[in-house]
C-alpha cells in the first residue's frame, strides 16, 4: 500500500510549512520597511494643504521631484515611496 503524501503546487506539506514560515518573517520585515520608508519621506517632503505655487521659481524642487529623486537614491520607485509616505500621514 502506498501512503499518498500531500502536496501543496510541488511541494509536500513540511516544505510548504517551511515556506510559510519564512515567507511570514519576510512579508513582516517589508511592513517595517514600508513605514519606515514613509516615515523618511514625511521628513523630507511634509503633508502641505494644497495651495497654487505663487511662481514658477518658488521652491528649487516640487514634492515630486524631491520623492522622485528620493527613490531613485534608495532603489526604489516613484510610486512606491509616494505611496509609502501616503499611508505614514494617515
Amino acid at each position: 500500500m502506498t501512503q499518498e503524501i500531500e502536496k501543496i503546487g510541488s511541494v509536500g506539506l513540511d516544505r510548504y510549512t517551511e515556506i510559510v514560515t519564512e515567507l511570514r518573517k519576510l512579508v513582516e520585515t517589508v511592513s517595517r520597511a514600508h513605514f519606515a520608508i514613509g516615515d523618511y519621506a514625511l521628513e523630507v517632503e511634509p503633508m502641505r494643504a494644497f495651495r497654487m505655487p505663487e511662481g514658477p521659481c518658488e521652491e528649487e524642487f516640487t514634492v515630486r521631484d524631491s520623492l522622485f529623486r528620493l527613490a531613485e537614491d534608495i532603489g526604489l520607485s516613484y510610486s512606491v515611496v509616494k505611496n509609502a509616505r501616503w499611508a505614514a500621514s494617515k
